[in-house]
């Protein structure tokens, strides 16, 4: 009931300095909620150390629980135990990159400001663990497909500080309108589909 209500009480979104005209993207597949951003908008210090995935015209960047992203390549192998494990204990976890060759039909858009872009570039930058070399620690694990890898992050997993809520906490980083609290990706994309 507090997420529902949460979820639809949003936050006061800021002015942005300058014009809006850098284009991300978010998807959401029902339950995760990725940020999106075309290849030049993405920090090059973090991009060069992205290997083969640098080259994709688009990158998807999501955070969450280690175990559910490691062992769940697909819902139909979702496990009761590895769910409960995520919802009630916190949790190590992982920052999940993706390359994509397009734009998806079903991303919801969101236009930014220079200022925007470089909270969100240095929001993500924060979200993953590095090692004393200061590099990004691949974990060393197959992804979901060619095109996508897997990296140690910052932060633990619980029901209350979800994927999502990962999500809707850079959004409010960056001053865009969002749901006070979104542990679910409903809490987020529907100010995205509203134009919120």
């Amino acid at each position: 009931m507090c997420a529902l209500v949460l979820s639809l009480i949003p936050t006061r979104a800021s002015a942005p300095e300058g014009p809006r005209d850098r284009r991300i993207h978010l998807s959401s597949n029902g339950v995760h909620t990725d940020f999106i951003l075309p290849r030049e908008f993405v920090d090059p210090a973090l991009r060069e150390q992205l290997g083969p995935l640098a080259d994709y015209p688009h990158l998807a960047f999501g955070w969450g629980d280690k175990g559910f992203y490691l062992d769940t390549p697909t819902w139909a192998q979702l496990k009761a135990s590895t769910a409960v494990r995520a919802m009630l204990l916190p949790s190590p976890t992982a920052m999940h990159v993706t390359g994509y060759r397009g734009v998806g039909r079903d991303w919801a858009t969101l236009d930014l400001s220079r200022e925007q872009l470089v909270t969100l570039n240095t929001y993500l930058r924060e979200g993953f663990r590095r090692g004393t070399d200061g590099r990004l620690q691949p974990i060393d694990a197959p992804g979901y497909g060619p095109d996508d890898t897997f990296y140690e992050a910052v932060g633990s997993y619980n029901a209350i500080y979800t994927c999502n809520s990962w999500i809707n906490e850079g959004l409010k980083k960056m001053g865009v309108r969002t749901a006070v609290w979104a542990p679910s990706e409903w809490g987020i994309m529907r100010w995205r589909q509203s134009g919120g």
